[in-house]
């Protein structure tokens, strides 16, 4: 990079990567701001689209985002601020803090493990109760008491499991031990020691200027509102906000050491399971070290790049407000232009036509080379991809058994057949380097929302209209109503946006993007009286009230 900068020179090199940011809100629906810096200088500081539609308010490099689990290296900082005072020890069980913490638990999870994503609490983020109130406020004991007494998924210190629910659990020790607010004490010992102005707990009821809205896209490919969740819902594991200059000015402060000592660093930047140290992922790309993070939330979708080699620091910040953009690819696009290295510029491809009765040939179920599952359904004359328990992908047909990914057209797959002409792998090709996957189970599965081959008629869909009180015991005051529009069913949850389900079996209809199914549930008379509803491995009951 830096005989990039020293031979083309700084003007070439910003406009190269504008270009490529260009192309990017162009073709891949970046709407957002980015940043890169070298050696704590800024080489590009931008903003791409729009913050506000109803106004036309354009993102800057001044735009305040909601920054979701880059929250985390925040919070990791907080708790080794308060190891460097002497507070808290990172290897001590979270019982020392939180007596209350339910054992044995609390005595067989130590910070680190909490830190390191390997403590085994099971994810409260995929707790359907709080799936369904993320627009309500929940206090940091509410969430906890949704997840501190289950049984671990391992023991402790053995795997790594992204956890959600260990940063909230950081959160409410650093409240405990500092006698602050999570908030205040962010403020005090991290925002202000790094001169970040611009950052802090997000909150929507609270005036914000220049905040980016959050958008999703919604029916024809078109920007709509988010889901306005609660950022109590999130807390410590991604509630604060931040502009892509005040994360550069977070990314020098921690190099300077104006904010942690060099024997904190050098914990935070220590991988352990997963390729995580403490709120950064750790690892080495083109023979280089780099950490790095993203965070996602309804409406945005951010990504922090801190690369270091021969001496030299490079920071990428990119922030977008369409949670549909690709900002990891985008990110890492701008350091192979700085690096000189082959990445995949955004094009424009238009999609060819496949009969229906192809696309069924896809369908199964494929096992990659990464130890992951690749499941790919037909439905409704479309393809969608999905990664074990990743989002759901809509695939375009670009040529004869190649498709390319709605959100990121550079991204394929590519359906391999033998002799006979039979689909039995596929390839997925992405950002240089490929991925195999061998089919092992052909046909629709049972993962995804059903066929279409289960028709709803009008009078049917009638017997489950009505209003659902969902849990009462738990979550009072809130319901499920549930509609009709000609032959959909559209069901609401108190505060949530409506949601069209499509019939997969006898009184069952599941969501064709998320893994949600709603069963109705019947009386001794065949009445609709009830429903099941299940995200996940969580399921709420609900008894029809009217």
């Amino acid at each position: 990079m830096l005989v990039l900068l020293m031979t083309a020179g700084c003007k070439r090199v910003r406009t190269e990567l504008d270009t490529y940011l260009i192309a990017a809100h162009e073709l891949w629906g970046f709407e957002g701001a980015a940043l890169v810096a070298w050696n704590g200088h800024v080489v590009l500081s931008s903003g791409y689209g729009t913050a506000f539609l109803p106004t036309g308010e354009p993102n800057t490099p001044h735009t305040k985002f909601f920054i979701g689990s880059i929250t985390k290296q925040f919070t990791a900082a907080a708790i080794l601020k308060l190891n460097e005072q002497g507070l808290v020890d990172l290897h001590a069980p979270i019982s020392r803090y939180l007596p209350e913490y339910p054992r044995p638990n609390g005595d067989r999870i130590t910070i680190h493990h909490l830190l390191t994503h390997t403590s085994g609490t099971p994810e409260y983020a995929q707790d359907l109760a709080v799936v369904l109130r993320r627009t309500q406020p929940m206090l940091p004991a509410e969430l906890m008491s949704r997840f501190a007494g289950r049984p671990l998924e391992f023991e402790p210190g053995t795997r790594f499991k992204y956890s959600n629910s260990g940063y909230i659990v950081l959160g409410a020790i650093i409240e405990r031990v500092s006698g602050q607010s999570y908030e205040a004490y962010l403020h005090r010992r991290i925002f202000k020691p790094a001169g970040m102005i611009s950052s802090g707990y997000a909150r929507r009821e609270a005036g914000l200027p220049e905040r980016a809205e959050g958008y999703t896209l919604g029916d024809e490919r078109r920007l709509v509102s988010a889901i306005p969740l609660h950022f109590s819902v999130l807390h410590s594991a991604g509630a604060l906000y931040s502009t892509v200059e005040d994360m550069l000015k977070w990314n020098n402060a921690l190099h300077s050491h104006e904010v942690l000592d060099q024997q904190s660093l050098d914990f935070m930047f220590t991988a352990h399971a997963g390729n995580y140290g403490y709120g950064w992922f750790v690892d080495t790309l083109w023979g280089t070290r780099h950490a790095y993070h993203g965070g996602f939330l309804d409406g945005f979708n951010v990504y922090i790049d801190d690369w270091e080699w021969m001496g030299d620091r490079l920071c990428i910040v990119v922030f977008s407000n369409d949670d549909d953009a690709p900002v990891r690819k985008i990110a890492r696009g701008l350091a192979a232009i700085l690096r000189g290295r082959k990445h995949d510029f955004p094009v424009k491809k238009t999609p060819v036509a496949v009969d229906s009765g192809i696309l069924a040939e896809y369908e199964g179920m494929y096992d990659r080379t990464d130890s992951s599952r690749q499941t790919v359904i037909a439905r409704r004359g479309r393809l969608y991809a999905q990664v074990d328990d990743q989002p759901r992908e809509m695939l375009h047909a670009q040529a004869p058994d190649t498709f390319f990914f709605d959100l990121d057209n550079t991204r394929t797959i590519t359906f391999i057949r033998d002799a006979q002409h039979n689909v039995v792998a596929l390839t997925v090709y992405d950002d240089g380097s490929f991925t195999q996957a061998t089919r092992t189970t052909a046909g629709a599965s049972e993962r995804l929302p059903g066929a279409d081959s289960i028709p709803l008629d009008p009078i049917a869909c009638a017997e489950y209209v009505g209003t659902y009180q969902l849990d009462e015991d738990i979550h009072p005051g809130f319901y499920l109503t549930v509609i009709c529009q000609g032959n959909r069913l559209i069901a609401q949850a108190t505060s949530t946006e409506a949601i069209e389900l499509w019939p997969r079996g006898t009184d069952e209809f599941s969501h064709i993007d998320v893994d949600l199914t709603l069963t109705f549930i019947r009386d001794a008379d065949s009445r609709v009286s009830g429903c099941a509803l299940r995200m996940g491995r969580e399921t709420i009951a609900g008894v029809r009230i009217r």
